[in-house]
């Protein structure tokens, strides 16, 4: 078993712990917060804070002329998705739905298959996105009301949440019957694990368990193997400048509007700063897992 598959293993097996020796309304009430910043902060920001030396570490990755280049055109594409989100937010979440999907599954099946796929990674993707949000579907709405009215003013927290976790199942089922994948059993075993945490849990603890244990961790651990010489403490020592920056800048965030960590608040601009840092991520991760 490599280690991309016993990260996400570990990650489930927190999460299951978290819903069964803890308890729902307990949790959400006083640990949801604290656990997306530690997951955040720890893995999730990190995960993404070596993208400058991913991007040379490959000799399949596209090619840039020198670091000036790839800065360049990192921060244009991330200025990029938060124009998005400024101009027609409708929009900027289309964006980072669908960008998303395709990464999101892209990394969901290593360990289990091959990424070649583009479309079998786009529908896991998907799936396990449309089983996260429709199962916190009236949380999700209350929290966009004002920033995307439209997606807010459909009548989707009219349906019991029970009926959108078998919709979840028949599209797990459709993908399952379509797909030829060398490890089916394991990758949707962790994806029906997944389906149940949703149900369980609410919006904030149900991301921040799925982002950090079953996206950043597996995704670290498996940059970490790129930097064959160097130790974990080494290697993580790396994605500290750019975390550090990025605590900064939450920090003058919060500075600015002190409501920023309110539940509502803080997956809003959770919403905006992944898209927008997925957006330049995806295309160095695309070509980082090549034959992964």
């Amino acid at each position: 078993m490599n280690l991309v598959v016993k990260s996400k293993i570990a990650g489930l097996i927190l999460a299951l712990s978290i819903i069964l020796f803890i308890g729902k309304q307990e949790f959400e009430s006083t640990y949801a917060v604290y656990l997306f910043l530690i997951v955040m902060l720890s893995i999730g920001i990190p995960h993404g804070s070596i993208d400058h030396l991913i991007a040379f570490i490959n000799p399949k990755a596209r090619k840039f002329n020198n670091k000036f280049t790839f800065y360049i055109i990192y921060l244009f594409l991330i200025a990029l998705n938060i124009l998005f989100w400024i101009i027609d937010p409708l929009f900027g979440l289309t964006i980072f739905l669908l960008i998303s999907c395709y990464h999101f599954g892209e990394t969901q099946v290593i360990g289990y298959n091959s990424t070649e796929n583009k479309i079998l990674n786009f529908v896991i993707g998907a799936n396990i996105l449309l089983s996260l949000f429709l199962n916190n579907i009236e949380n999700l709405q209350q929290i966009l009301k004002d920033v995307v009215p439209q997606f807010s003013s459909l009548g989707l927290s009219d349906f019991d949440e029970g009926f959108f976790l078998l919709i979840s199942v028949a599209v797990l089922m459709i993908s399952i019957v379509n797909f030829k994948i060398k490890r089916k059993v394991l990758l949707y075993a962790e994806i029906t694990i997944l389906y149940m945490i949703f149900y369980h849990t609410d919006l904030l603890t149900s991301f921040a368990i799925y982002f950090g244990f079953c996206h950043s961790l597996p995704m670290l651990m498996l940059e970490y193997q790129e930097f064959k010489k160097d130790t974990f403490l080494k290697f993580y020592l790396k994605t500290l400048p750019f975390t550090i920056l990025s605590i900064i800048f939450g920090f003058l965030l919060y500075q600015f509007n002190n409501d920023l960590l309110t539940d509502s608040n803080l997956i809003v601009f959770v919403f905006i700063v992944i898209s927008s840092l997925t957006l330049p991520h995806v295309f160095i991760m695309n070509d980082f897992v090549k034959d992964k």
